[in-house]
């Protein structure tokens, strides 16, 4: 397909629209962490395949594509069009191009939602307490009740010892459940601040005085020169508890205080055959989700979404569908997804079971996410089971391994002896990797799909021994092979490893130092005064 281009002054423009586009940074995602441009949306080059038909509802959607230098953006802009989209545009000269012209960048993670979630603590005193304050309020025997509002991953990974473990979203549901005296005190946490300061904003929102916020989270916690508790645990949802009636009436304020917008079953049934780009987001947690869905939902759980929305909606000025099965949700969601910038926020009247009840049929399960090119691919390369790489790699030391994931999913787990090159950037850096084209060559990923489209293109370039491990890392595991962790075998700094991987670590290869935690704080606090 023959692309088009844009200049940076005109995607400065573009970003400041009110129309409907995307702009999507194909580099790393550790790239993007460390530097980006305000406002626009991360999608690897080696993940188009798998997910840009979620982030991107509609194939005739304006597209402006860039990377560093525009060699990515080339590659990508090949497999959008291949896959159909025809309003394509490359940014002239990438992010490079963008800051010759002196202007500005931003660097972290769902930069928005963070700086969202300062300002509230900022504008509305959410008062916090220091670990160190917690830690002498249990010691002296006060009420004290933590809870941890992050995801069942994030929790059991390390959370402070006693902590109670509700996502962020859930918090107004549980409510029956916790203490609400005004000498009981709820400290909410996260891993640094952003999520624990949202919901002790939430409930004191709600009407609860008895809420603070721990200071910096689990970090604080950490640099305070406490240990973290990685027992098992995890959230069951509240089964049909009752709502308080003050809740319900604070959710009432709120939705007048934000004019909340709702959109009728007849008019969201329109909306689905229109054929016009929208965003369904079910801000339940996954097994809610998984238990029964609106087909073609995305599920981003609404205590997370502040976090992990720029991973899904690329199209910020689409219509946006909150989904849930209750009154109470949706209404704070929506409230939130207005305070972080999306102009079109709507909730479902009657939520999913109204839909249900009028003779639609819910999905189950986790959404099949289907690959472009990855059955032609497939037909195209031979595979290579575990027990087979195992005794070829024995017999064979010249098998060159070649681990297409992320820098940061390679560095917390690979197959020993692998080779890092991310899929994105295959084409432009497999000759300085593996210089011979008469090297066998098998390619790997997390589930085989990026290793089989990696492979196919390996082929084309003209190498002549390539396979790739079928069920990627998890079969190698499951086969009882060992594996290991680290940055050997990658040309990639920590701090992008670091990046990459997204969410916090408090142990192994990608552990956050202190000198990491400070400089994290220290960012996340500078957003408010942005």
């Amino acid at each position: 397909m023959a692309s088009r281009s844009i200049t940076v002054d005109e995607l400065q423009a573009l970003l400041h629209s009110d129309s409907l586009y995307a702009c999507l940074d194909v580099r790393e995602r550790g790239e993007f962490a460390q530097e980006q441009i305000e406002g626009v949306t991360p999608l690897p080059r080696g993940t188009i395949e798998y997910r840009v038909a979620t982030m991107v509802p509609g194939h005739d959607i304006p597209i402006a594509v860039f990377c560093d230098d525009g060699q990515r953006s080339a590659l990508a802009v090949l497999s959008l069009g291949a896959m159909g989209y025809t309003g394509v545009r490359v940014v002239e000269g990438g992010l490079e191009a963008w800051k010759a012209r002196g202007l500005p960048t931003v660097s972290g993670w769902g930069m928005r939602g963070k700086e969202y979630g300062e300002r509230i603590g900022v504008d509305q005193a959410v008062p916090e307490i220091t670990a160190e304050e917690l830690a002498e309020r249990r010691r002296r025997g006060e009420q004290v009740t933590l809870l941890d509002v992050r995801t069942d991953e994030e929790f059991l990974r390390g959370h402070v010892p006693g902590a109670r473990h509700i996502p962020g979203g859930q918090l107004l549901l549980e409510l029956p459940s916790l203490p609400q005296s005004a000498d009981h005190t709820l400290v909410i946490s996260c891993a640094g601040r952003t999520r624990g300061i949202l919901g002790a904003y939430t409930l004191r929102r709600a009407g609860l005085t008895n809420v603070v916020g721990l200071l910096k989270g689990g970090m604080g916690w950490r640099l305070a020169g406490y240990e973290l508790d990685a027992s098992p645990g995890g959230y069951q949802p509240a089964a049909n508890a009752p709502v308080p009636r003050d809740i319900e009436e604070a959710t009432e304020r709120v939705a007048r205080e934000e004019g909340i917008r709702t959109i009728s079953l007849a008019d969201f049934d329109d909306l689905r055959a229109s054929g016009k780009p929208y965003y369904a987001v079910d801000i339940r947690v996954p097994s809610e989700f998984n238990a029964g869905h609106i087909p073609g939902s995305i599920s981003i759980p609404a205590g997370q979404f502040a976090l992990q929305h720029e991973n899904f909606l690329a199209v910020r000025n689409a219509p946006l569908v909150i989904l849930a099965d209750d009154a109470i949700r949706p209404v704070w969601a929506a409230a939130q997804c207005q305070g972080i910038g999306f102009p079109h926020v709507f909730v479902l009247e009657g939520g999913i079971g109204a839909w249900v009840a009028q003779g639609h049929e819910p999905e189950t399960g986790s959404p099949t996410v289907e690959t472009f090119g990855l059955e032609a691919a497939r037909s195209q390369v031979s595979t290579i089971g575990p027990s087979e790489l195992e005794a070829l790699r024995t017999s064979d030391p010249s098998v060159l391994l070649l681990d297409v994931r992320g820098s940061g999913d390679f560095a917390l787990g690979h197959i020993t002896g692998a080779r890092w090159l991310a899929r994105g950037r295959l084409e432009l850096d497999v000759g300085r990797v593996v210089p011979r084209q008469d090297i066998p060559l098998v390619t790997m990923c997390d589930s085989g799909a990026r290793s089989a489209l990696a492979a196919a293109t390996l082929q084309t370039l003209g190498y002549r021994n390539v396979r790739f491990l079928e069920g990627g890392l998890p079969a190698w595991k499951g086969a009882g092979f060992p594996i290991g962790d680290g940055l050997e075998g990658a040309d990639v700094a920590r701090e992008v490893a670091q990046d990459d991987a997204g969410s916090t670590q408090w142990t192994g290869p990608l552990a956050r130092t202190p000198a990491d935690m400070h400089r994290y704080l220290s960012w996340e606090e500078a957003l408010a005064r942005r």
